[in-house]
């Protein structure tokens, strides 16, 4: 038996303090919030589009034709289209946030909360794509030619995209 006290031993690895508690969950809630920035700045880059038709033209004595290449007194009209982003798709996003917040506030554990953020990241960019996808699409479908006649209307996928329709007189050069 000896009269010197047992050498002090270390704290181990896990008991000793590494941060601060649910670190982890700090880090998944800046995760989602840059991938979130991210799939917003990805919809309003790519959701961009837009075509038109001018139906006829100018004929060698600088009067108008139409489609059917007889002369017209009035300027045929030009029909431009363009897809624009809709801010239907941030709020989206934005709810798709702060809904996965909320539910990291209430979790059980620190895995349910990063289960729940990684969700909240794939579906803020499933809904980036389907808004992508499907509104390009749809305004590819569209025919110019119906734009012709004197009444036409636009049916577009709603919340996903945005289409502007701009008729003017084509105008001679």
């Amino acid at each position: 038996m000896s009269l010197t006290p047992p050498p002090a031993q270390a704290p181990s690895v896990d008991t000793a303090v590494s941060g601060l508690p649910f670190a982890a969950v700090i880090v998944g809630i800046r995760r989602t919030l840059i991938w979130t920035i991210v799939a917003g700045l990805v919809y309003a880059t790519f959701m961009t589009g837009s075509k038109g038709l001018c139906p006829g033209g100018v004929d060698a004595n600088g009067g108008f034709i139409d489609a059917d290449g007889r002369s017209v007194d009035q300027a045929p009209l030009c029909v431009t289209l363009t897809l624009r982003p809709s801010v239907f798709v941030y709020a989206g996003i934005a709810l798709i946030v702060l809904i996965a917040l909320g539910r990291v506030a209430r979790a059980s554990d620190e895995r349910a909360a990063l289960r729940t953020l990684e969700r909240a990241i794939q579906g803020a960019g499933l809904l980036v794509a389907i808004a992508l996808v499907v509104s390009h699409v749809w305004f590819q479908l569209i025919p110019l030619d119906q734009f012709n006649s004197g009444s036409w209307s636009v049916f577009s996928p709603f919340p996903l995209g945005v289409i502007d329709v701009v008729t003017e007189p084509m105008t001679g050069s």
